[in-house]
């Protein structure tokens, strides 16, 4: 029974469009060694929508030195290939699941706010602990679209779950796992396989609620965990003088923390935790209209 509902759902998911062939040109330029900035500014120019999202972000100050760019050649050379690849991968999500943010406006809205803070803090933790920003700025704003998958899936069963994702994630795991029987994760790694993502998007998406069984890229997982958690906790903490202390509150909702950290190598302390909930609510202050970059049709 399980597997014939997983089934039906997976069927669901696939119905989904393809990623445009904008995409596919892009991973492919992007994972040659031999390709010129022209191969890339070639793959992405028929698409004017991704064009103008790739000439906005370059003029800001979130993925490189704000300068004025006017032509995609100057955008490719000022960004690079990476971060026009993560660029490309990030917008064409956005895209895939417009309608259902049309009909659905303040739940869906509220899930991108809650994506984009996670993609921020994602972004900061990756500075510091010496992994690519940009990658996992991507990683943070997609680690739960699953749960749009699911939502497109199962509308009536899903509506719900989605308004309670603003508890604990874990509690919104569980949900899924009772109510629908498959979660965000499995789905989110499901959709993404299929689009042909890298594999360390797969890893962050699939395993940032239990990084602990993930066997590649178990830092970017962690990262994401991290940065979900963070990313929940942001909101009460804006009164940075009257912030309580973030670490027990973290070691409460992931218990294994400790012992994942110890595996990635990494130590995590009290005062980088409050060092980057400063710079998350700074951050979303200065880039809150990059989300709306994204979001636009």
């Amino acid at each position: 029974m399980r597997d014939r509902q997983h089934s039906k759902i997976f069927r669901q998911v696939d119905s989904l469009p393809s990623l445009p062939a904008t995409v596919s040109k892009v991973l492919a330029v992007t994972a040659d060694p031999e390709s010129s900035v022209d191969d890339l500014v070639n793959a992405i120019l028929p698409d004017q929508a991704m064009c103008a999202t790739i000439l906005k972000l370059a003029n800001s100050a979130f993925f490189g030195i704000p300068r004025e760019v006017a032509t995609m050649d100057k955008a490719v050379s000022v960004l690079g290939f990476n971060e026009v690849h993560n660029i490309v991968l990030g917008k064409a999500v956005f895209n895939s699941f417009q309608k259902i943010s049309i009909t659905n406006k303040d739940t869906i809205d509220a899930f991108w706010v809650h994506s984009f803070t996670c993609g921020l803090a994602a972004k900061i933790l990756a500075t510091d602990l010496k992994c690519s920003p940009s990658e996992l700025f991507i990683a943070g704003l997609i680690h739960d679209i699953g749960k749009l998958a699911l939502f497109v899936a199962k509308p009536d069963d899903y509506q719900q779950v989605l308004e309670l994702s603003a508890t604990p994630p874990i509690s919104c795991k569980q949900l899924e796992l009772e109510r629908i029987g498959i979660d965000h994760e499995e789905v989110g790694t499901h959709l993404l396989t299929r689009w042909l993502f890298p594999t360390s998007l797969l890893c962050a998406v699939g395993f940032h609620h239990h990084p602990l069984s993930c066997s590649d890229f178990p830092l970017y997982a962690a990262i994401v965990q991290l940065s979900d958690v963070l990313s929940y906790l942001a909101p009460s903490s804006q009164d940075m003088a009257k912030t309580s202390p973030l670490l027990p509150q973290i070691q409460n909702l992931l218990p294994d923390c400790e012992k994942l950290w110890q595996q990635c190598a990494i130590t995590i302390t009290e005062e980088q935790l409050q060092k980057w909930m400063v710079a998350l609510h700074e951050s979303y202050e200065q880039d809150s209209g990059i989300l709306n970059i994204f979001t636009s049709p």
